[in-house]
């Protein structure tokens, strides 16, 4: 029988879902100021470190399970964040990344068209072009030709989130955390490996990054990634993801608003009329609850 998980809100569960959203807002700017000081594999590196070392002693390692490991790990680090943290290491407008990062479930909705068959109805269609409109508009917002190239690494680092979510369909089997432990360990190796070969030297790069650049990934591990990602997959077992997914659109906000506080952005009506679409775009399709 399936659970229905449409029922009230408690001020506990609300309270849980601000601090859930407030730390991925806050998670810009620690991977601002992470990547500041860190080469971005370097970062990633560590960030994986901390990640496993943490989570390996409490989560079992799910047997017959590495392929599909593998393939998320494949799709998460050099995809979701090694573009993720160098889209943010490249540009000033980390609040523009926020918002285009939301086009992540748009994709995921496209990729569950091709790969599963679920058509979307009108309303999810119409979210997806309004979505990209918001997006083509952000773009040629006349302070961000600069950092073109980090914009659109933004928008690819959507497109694996998106990809990530399609992957873990049905992977029931394997709980949040032991993906999360999991996809580390196994992007530790990795991240390593590019490191080495395309950055500094690691143990040069480590001595030399300052309190706050330390405390930037290890906030980016630890809060965004056990913290926030290990309450949310709890919060997804309380209440169904019609009532849950809208509400992370608070994020982008919360991630302008203290972008322009912390780094001193600019904050231009364009940039503004464009995040709007795009987050109304975004917003249309996690409404819709209908395939047909």
């Amino acid at each position: 029988m399936t659970q229905n998980l449409d029922h009230p809100v408690s001020l506990r569960d609300y309270s849980i879902l601000a601090l859930i959203f407030l730390l991925w807002g806050l998670n810009y700017i620690a991977i601002k100021i992470g990547v500041s000081e860190f080469p971005v594999w370097t970062a990633l590196a560590i960030r994986f470190t901390i990640i496993f070392l943490l989570l390996a002693p409490f989560v079992r390692y799910p047997k017959g399970q590495f392929r599909s490991l593998l393939t998320i790990s494949l799709v998460l680090i050099p995809g979701h964040f090694g573009l993720l943290f160098w889209s943010i290491q490249h540009t000033a407008s980390v609040g523009a990344i926020s918002v285009i990062i939301q086009l992540g479930p748009a994709f995921s909705v496209l990729l569950a068209w091709i790969f599963f068959k679920d058509v979307p109805g009108i309303k999810r269609i119409s979210g997806l072009t309004l979505g990209f409109i918001g997006v083509v508009i952000l773009f040629y917002e006349p302070t961000f030709f600069d950092s073109m190239d980090a914009l659109l690494a933004g928008l690819a680092s959507a497109f694996f989130m998106g990809f990530y979510t399609i992957l873990i369909r049905g992977k029931s089997q394997i709980s949040p955390l032991a993906i999360i432990c999991w996809s580390s360990a196994l992007g530790i190796p990795f991240s390593l490996t590019l490191a080495l070969l395309l950055e500094p030297s690691i143990i040069v790069s480590m001595e030399a990054a300052s309190l706050n650049g330390w405390l930037g990934v290890t906030y980016a591990a630890i809060a965004s990634s056990i913290i926030g990602h290990g309450s949310w997959a709890w919060m997804l077992r309380q209440h169904s993801i019609s009532f849950l997914a809208p509400l992370t659109l608070s994020v982008p906000v919360i991630a302008v608003f203290a972008t322009v506080m912390v780094f001193d952005e600019p904050f231009t009506l364009h940039m503004a009329f464009a995040g709007l679409i795009v987050l109304a775009g975004i917003g249309l399709i996690t409404v819709s609850k209908a395939y047909k």
